[in-house]
């Protein structure tokens, strides 16, 4: 089969790689769709060594099933969710599986992911997609699975407000998932118009641009005082943290959901004083149902944020537009097939 493979640095090949074969309590996925994220760009950051296949935003059709599964037929059409457990570790025996201490992750270290014309997985990571939802679409269940986290590790209510920091596919993301959680006031902070102007259009969000615009003046006349309920940092720069913090009203949550290369101090005074929640988010739990189901009933729209789809071969070509083109292209998918 064809692969586009990871060959060390920012350089990836198309190359012919054996097919993949279940193992047990396996299935094995004939690819439709395949995001890139931005964590591709960071491969050996995250400690991976080539060559690997990356990809974990994938979707496609059941076409093989290993020993011990039952439940799936081949032919279903399926998303899938990246992190395997192991079932017996810590995490896995306390509720929060998605933090399996010996996780396997498509598309990191030894395990080969889904940019690729196949992908073997634990069949119970493979979510069947409604009819009336795209391959596309669905490969961005993952990523929305993952901004559906932040929510219910803040535990946002009903008519409670939020800030996201961040304009990019995440940003997107939050910005769709924060009313279905029942936020009554979305603000979504960035640097590109042409972005903001996208996630308001889609969202309905409230957007400020940082560059030109007055956060702080626009949250105490669009949200008021004593601030926001809830801030989600989606971005990974160093300031935004102590940016979030700012906004919160007191025992309000700042969720740390973007990985941060070159964090600054956090301001613990604040954090005392206002008596302030500091929450990590990686992964999902129990998150792809209900997105999928979001998107299937017209509630999330991750189409609008694919404007990228281009075959296998040409995956260098979009990771290259992804990092020239920020302010127009949020997401590219990949088309195996």
């Amino acid at each position: 089969m064809k692969a586009l493979v990871w060959k060390g640095g920012q350089t990836f090949g198309l190359e012919d790689v054996p097919e993949p074969k279940p193992a047990t309590g396996q299935v094995v996925i004939k690819v439709a769709a395949a995001a890139i994220c931005g964590s591709d760009f960071h491969l050996a950051d995250f400690g991976a060594q080539p060559p690997l296949i990356p990809g974990h935003e994938v979707a496609g059709t059941v076409t093989e099933i290993g020993s011990g599964v039952n439940g799936i037929m081949v032919g279903a059409r399926v998303a899938l969710d990246p992190v395997q457990r192991c079932g017996s570790c810590w995490a896995c025996h306390n509720g929060v599986d998605h933090l399996c201490i010996n996780y396997r992750h498509l598309g990191d270290r030894a395990v080969p992911g889904g940019w690729a014309q196949y992908v073997a997985v634990d069949a119970a990571n493979a979510h069947r997609i409604a009819p009336n939802v795209s391959f596309p679409e669905a490969s961005l269940a993952e990523p929305t699975a993952v901004c559906y986290e932040s929510f219910a590790r803040a535990q946002l209510k009903a008519g409670q407000s939020v800030l996201i920091i961040g304009d990019g596919p995440f940003g997107f993301l939050h910005a769709q998932l924060a009313p279905a959680f029942g936020a009554a006031k979305v603000v979504v902070a960035g640097h590109y118009d042409k972005r903001l102007e996208r996630i308001a259009a889609v969202s309905g969000a409230l957007v400020c641009n940082t560059h030109h615009q007055d956060l702080e003046e626009m949250l105490t006349r669009e949200v008021g005082p004593p601030g926001v309920d809830v801030a989600i940092e989606a971005t990974g720069a160093a300031p935004s943290p102590n940016i979030g913090l700012r906004a919160l009203r007191p025992r309000g949550a700042l969720v740390i959901f973007s990985y941060i290369w070159k964090p600054e101090a956090l301001d613990m005074g604040l954090i005392s004083m206002r008596e302030l929640n500091v929450l990590g988010s990686c992964r999902s739990l129990g998150a792809f149902e209900p997105c999928l189901k979001m998107v299937a009933d017209g509630k999330l729209n991750t189409a609008a944020l694919v404007n990228l789809q281009v075959p296998l071969a040409e995956g260098p070509i979009a990771m290259e537009a992804l990092r020239k083109r920020k302010s127009e292209i949020f997401k590219a998918v990949l088309l195996p097939f």
